[in-house]
């Protein structure tokens, strides 16, 4: 699939329309896919986004800052991590991508299954139960 990562958002905000997400929800997850979509450029294809770009991005003051140049709040910024997350293991899970870009170290939340695999760069591996809670 050669679908853009704009393509893939509105695919995945349709997809969260249908399983009646709240207005408010599908308009904050809009709000936090321009932030990601103005970071990794919405015409970019989706399966050309690797786990140092994803890393990047979790550094970057695309993130971390306002465009006022203000700090973002530490809540705003874990919640589009979160929803760049979800969207990834959807993307995954839909078959838009074949590895999750995302690095080792970002929290796998709720979204994650019991026992399910955890797919990276390089190898499928077990998340610890523990990281599930």
């Amino acid at each position: 699939m050669t679908e853009t990562l704009h393509q893939a958002t509105q695919a995945y905000l349709e997809h969260l329309r249908s399983q009646s997400k709240k207005e408010r929800t599908l308009y904050t997850y809009g709000k936090d896919f321009e932030q990601i979509e103005g970071f990794f450029g919405s015409e970019r294809k989706l399966s050309t986004i690797l786990t140092p770009h994803v890393g990047k991005f979790f550094k970057s003051d695309a993130l971390l800052k306002l465009p006022s140049g203000r700090e973002r709040s530490q809540p705003t910024v874990e919640k589009t991590k979160r929803v760049l997350r979800m969207f990834l293991i959807w993307a995954g899970e839909t078959g838009r991508i074949d590895k999750l870009p995302l690095p080792k170290d970002t929290p796998m939340g709720r979204s994650v299954k019991k026992g399910a695999k955890r797919y990276d760069e390089h190898v499928a591996v077990q998340t610890p139960a523990a990281e599930q809670s």
